[in-house]
C-alpha cells in the first residue's frame, strides 16, 4: 500500500466510471431487445459502481492520510460478484428471449437473487469462521464465472450479428481481464500499478465500445 500515490488513487476512479457506463449500456441493449425496462437496468451498474467507488476511496484515504480502512477494500468482492451474477443472468435470458421473439419475464431477477443470497451467506460464514481469505476466493470464483458467461454470450451474439467491432471489444476485454489477474499477483511497484490502472481503464472502456457498437448496429437495422 505504500506505493499508492495521490495521482494513482485519483486515476483509479476513471476505470470505475468506465465500467459503470459500459455495464449500463450492455444492460440497456440486452434488456431492450427483450422489451424489458425495469429498474435493474440501473441497479446493476449502481451496485458495481458502489463497490468500485469504495475501493478507489480506500486508496485515496490511504494516499492522503495513510489510514487503512480495509473493509472498504474487501467490500469490492461482495458488490462486484453480486452485480456480475445479475448481469450474467440478465444478458443470457434477455438474448434468449429476444431470439424467441418474446419478452423477458418480469421476475427474471429471482434466480440470480437467490444465487447471490447463498453466495454472500457462504462468504460471510467463511469470513467469520475460517482463517485466511477463503471468503474472497469464493466471491472471486463467482465473479470470474459470471464475467465469463456474460462475455462469451455477448461474443456469440455479436458474431451472429456480424458486428466485428463488438466481437473484438468483448474478446479483448476477456483477455485483458485475465491479464490483469496475472499482473495483480506480481510485486506491486508504483510503475506496475500505473500500468495496471491504464490497462484497467482500457479494459472497462472496451465494454462500453462493444455495447455502443451493438446499439448502433441495432439502430441501423
Amino acid at each position: 500500500m505504500e506505493n499508492y500515490t495521490l495521482g494513482l488513487a485519483l486515476f483509479d476512479y476513471l476505470p470505475v466510471i468506465a465500467a459503470g457506463f459500459g455495464l449500463y449500456l450492455i444492460c440497456k441493449y440486452c434488456a431492450g431487445l427483450a422489451g424489458y425496462e425495469g429498474i435493474w437496468i440501473i441497479l446493476i451498474p449502481i451496485i458495481a459502481l458502489t463497490g468500485g467507488v469504495l475501493k478507489a476511496s480506500w486508496k485515496l484515504i490511504w494516499a492522503l492520510e495513510q489510514v487503512n480502512y480495509s473493509w472498504m477494500s474487501d467490500q469490492l468482492f461482495f458488490f462486484l460478484a453480486s452485480a456480475y451474477v445479475l448481469m450474467a443472468v440478465l444478458v443470457v435470458r434477455s438474448l434468449r428471449a429476444a431470439a424467441q421473439n418474446r419478452s423477458l419475464a418480469s421476475r427474471w431477477w429471482l434466480l440470480p437473487l437467490q444465487i447471490i443470497v447463498v453466495m454472500l451467506a457462504g462468504a460471510f460464514y467463511l469470513k467469520t469462521t475460517a482463517d485466511g481469505r477463503a471468503w474472497s476466493v469464493l466471491l472471486l470464483a463467482m465473479l470470474s464465472l459470471a464475467n465469463l458467461v456474460f462475455l462469451l454470450t455477448l461474443v456469440g451474439h455479436s458474431w451472429k450479428k456480424a458486428n466485428w467491432l463488438a466481437v473484438a471489444a468483448f474478446v479483448s476485454n476477456l483477455v485483458l481481464s485475465y491479464t490483469l489477474v496475472g499482473l495483480a499477483r506480481m510485486d506491486q511497484t508504483a510503475q506496475l500499478q500505473w500500468i495496471e490502472e491504464f490497462l484497467n481503464l482500457a479494459n472497462n472502456s472496451l465494454l462500453a465500445i462493444g455495447a455502443w457498437s451493438l446499439i448502433r448496429g441495432a439502430r441501423q437495422t
